[in-house]
């Protein structure tokens, strides 16, 4: 708490450097903010669409993590380096295009044209820049610009733009804001320039390019996706077409219509063909059978009869009747119906059958034979097996010679089979890929139109104005903050000296840093310093200093004097003076007082004062009652301890401004040490010490005016001392004014 308190009156002992310090930086601010002047402020509000506007791509549903992402996105591109770029290359063309020296035209200043041209003019390549400025059209001299501008320190249009330029350079031009309001669809754009052209113009021109800079960039990047699908749905294409030709090629060539149907219509023709060559077979053997059973049963004139020429003649015709009518027979039911041969061939057949049977009656001789069996039905009945015989025989050739025809188209329909399925495969698998892209392709074309309706919806819902008036500055308040800072500046300042700084100073402090307590403390004694009141100043503090030391003289020591010893840690600390001045005070006081000092009273290197048990060693007493003796530095000699004990107070004089040094402390340390644990007092006197530190022993000093003690006051802290004793004053009149009653 002491220590907080000592800071606090160290700062109003400070006060006047505070306060005239505080005012210096005051007045420079105030200096240097003389021309400040208010920025124009322009605003526009622009829709985006992004969150409530129709979306060819989104669902019922709002992903706010989408829209919040499109609406940095958004923010993003209207702040970027890019579109900075080009509007700081298309204000500088339209400045330079539409400008006037000598008055305001289409929102540009005189003055903003002429700063610009006469910077741009003034530069090394000024007269080669305006060339480039085609009057006629802003677009074709930002073109002009864009060529011209090169990354290169000594390009004048590069460092227009990233140099410190205040109206087209990217450190003025990121200063505009863009921010979204709350979950809206819009975003408020602000820009603050000290020229209102310059200001309305960048705005305007950043509307403007923001919306071409969007539409570049997502229409370049689904312009590229849709080109790609483009390409591959060419070569996907081409490359399907040629599988598909190549399949008809091979179908052709293989004679292949339907390889299915056709696969499928050949295993019913093989099955029926096996079921027709059994039946066939069966029909065969058993007409083979019969003949054979009926040729045994045969006289000898039958035999003759069928070995008859006309009759074999006629066998052999009914034989190949029989087997064309099987072989047609063989044919689809569609065919069969449609022949009207097979019809001619079986009347043919029948007419054979007829003639056969002729020939055989006429050669029968008898009617049965032994067995009883009649003739006449065995030639019957041989002549019809040996017709049966025939057609089974014929049938069984030809299903035969058609089951080997089917093997043939087995053998063929098999790696036709294999290679029409690798080949459909193939075409599978290429037509699902451009399905696949076609797919990618529609959808690219529908992001495209979703980015067109998107771009369209981009909308200034508020244009930018052309500001009339400028804003009220803030110089007043920069001057308050530098009044403030500058004063908490100067007080950190002192409060960072008053906790390092090691100079004694006052009492406080003094006792703060070398650890022991302090007695007085005594001013400048020059008249140079105080004036007229110097002598004042210096009675009152030695009279303070005298009367506190007087308290110590309790008990004479061996001697039969009361002593008072005075030193020091260094040279001129002005023990000499003050022994002079307590001296001269207590023989005012009328007391028998005597000031001895080295090398004058005696000799410090003298063996009686090195070995010395008593001051009577090396001085002679002349009855006084109070001895004060002041004795070299500590620093150059040392003090017999039997000196210290003798002496009834024992003060170190020190200069208030000086520091306490580690020299210092270690000669203080070994001091104590030879005082060891006595009654005898050890105390510091400050000397040289200014009149606050002063004040701390004697009170105010004079002059005593009002300002004198109010500041009095305050650095006692004694905040609320004037309202306490009216306080009491009034009670004290109210009292007496009962005792009356």
């Amino acid at each position: 708490m002491n220590y907080i308190i000592s800071i606090i009156r160290t700062l109003f002992r400070h006060r006047w450097l505070i306060l005239i310090g505080t005012a210096f930086f005051t007045l420079l601010v105030i200096y240097y903010t003389r021309h400040m002047q208010g920025g124009y402020d322009v605003k526009a509000t622009l829709y985006t669409g992004v969150a409530s506007g129709y979306n060819l791509e989104s669902d019922k549903r709002t992903d706010w993590a989408t829209v919040q992402n499109s609406m940095d996105n958004l923010i993003s591109i209207m702040q970027a380096e890019s579109t900075l770029k080009r509007v700081c290359l298309r204000l500088f063309a339209r400045i330079l295009i539409q400008g006037n020296p000598d008055k305001e035209n289409n929102g540009i200043t005189a003055s903003s044209y002429n700063y610009t041209y006469n910077h741009l003019k003034n530069s090394p390549n000024g007269a080669e820049i305006l060339k480039l400025i085609d009057k006629s059209s802003e677009d074709k001299t930002v073109a002009n610009l864009e060529k011209y501008m090169r990354p290169h320190k000594d390009n004048y249009i590069y460092g227009l733009f990233y140099y410190n330029h205040p109206f087209y350079s990217y450190n003025a031009l990121k200063n505009i804001k863009v921010q979204r309001r709350l979950t809206s669809d819009l975003l408020d754009i602000s820009y603050s320039s000290g020229d209102p052209g310059i200001v309305y113009n960048t705005v305007s021109i950043l509307m403007d390019e923001f919306v071409e800079e969007y539409r570049r960039i997502r229409y370049g990047e689904t312009d590229k996706v849709i080109k790609y699908f483009e390409e591959e749905l060419k070569r996907i294409g081409k490359k399907l077409n040629l599988e598909e030709e190549d399949l008809t090629k091979y179908n052709v060539e293989k004679r292949i219509i339907n390889y299915l149907d056709e696969t499928k219509e050949i295993a019913a023709i093989s099955k029926e063909y096996e079921l027709r060559e059994q039946d066939a077979l069966f029909a065969f053997n058993s007409s083979k059978s019969m003949l054979e059973e009926l040729e045994k049963h045969m006289d000898s004139n039958a035999k003759q009869v069928l070995k008859n020429m006309e009759f074999v003649d006629k066998l052999r015709e009914a034989s190949n009747i029989t087997g064309r009518i099987s072989e047609a027979e063989a044919m689809t039911v569609s065919q069969k119906t449609d022949d009207q041969t097979l019809v001619n061939e079986k009347k043919r057949l029948s007419e054979v059958k007829q003639e056969l049977n002729d020939l055989t009656s006429s050669y029968i001789g008898h009617k049965y034979t032994k067995e009883g069996a009649s003739r006449t039905n065995i030639i019957d009945q041989w002549l019809e097996q040996t017709l049966l015989y025939e057609k089974a025989k014929a049938e069984l050739q030809i299903v035969q010679n058609a089951r080997n025809e089917l093997n043939d188209r087995y053998v063929f329909f098999a790696p036709v089979g294999t290679t029409i399925k690798q080949k459909e495969r193939m075409i599978n698998f290429t037509e699902r890929n451009y399905l696949t892209v076609l797919q990618s392709y529609n959808e690219a074309l529908l992001r495209k139109k979703n980015l067109e309706m998107t771009s369209a919806t981009l909308k200034v819902l508020n244009e930018p104005t052309y500001p009339i008036s400028s804003n009220s500055t803030n110089r007043k308040q920069i001057v308050i903050a530098a009044c403030a800072v500058s004063f908490l500046i100067i007080v950190a300042l002192l409060l960072l000296v008053e906790m390092l700084d090691r100079t004694l100073r006052d009492s406080s402090r003094t006792k703060r840093v070398t650890g022991f307590k302090v007695i007085g403390a005594i001013p400048n004694t020059s008249p140079s310093r105080y004036g007229g009141l110097t002598k004042t100043y210096v009675q009152l503090s030695v009279k303070e200093l005298s009367n506190s030391i007087l308290r110590f003289l309790t008990k004479r020591k061996s001697p039969g004097v009361f002593i008072i010893n005075l030193f020091s840690t260094s040279d001129n600390s002005g023990e000499e003076e003050l022994g002079n001045l307590i001296c001269g005070y207590m023989q005012s006081r009328m007391l028998n007082t005597r000031f001895i000092t080295y090398g004058v009273d005696f000799n410090t290197n003298s063996t009686q004062f090195l070995l010395a048990k008593s001051i009577t060693d090396f001085y002679t007493l002349q009855g006084e009652d109070v001895l004060i003796v002041a004795y070299p530095p500590l620093s150059t000699s040392n003090i017999p301890s039997a000196l210290l004990h003798d002496a009834n107070a024992n003060i170190l004089v020190a200069s208030a401004d000086r520091g306490w040094k580690t020299i210092d402390k270690q000669l203080c340390e070994q001091l104590t040490q030879q005082l060891g644990k006595t009654d005898v007092t050890f105390r510091i006197c400050l000397t040289n010490a200014n009149r606050e530190a002063v004040e701390d022993f004697t009170g105010q000093l004079p002059p005593h005016t009002l300002l004198r003690r109010i500041g009095y006051r305050l650095s006692q802290l004694s905040l609320t001392e004037k309202i306490i004793f009216n306080l009491r004053r009034k009670a004290k009149e109210a009292e007496d004014e009962d005792d009356d009653e």
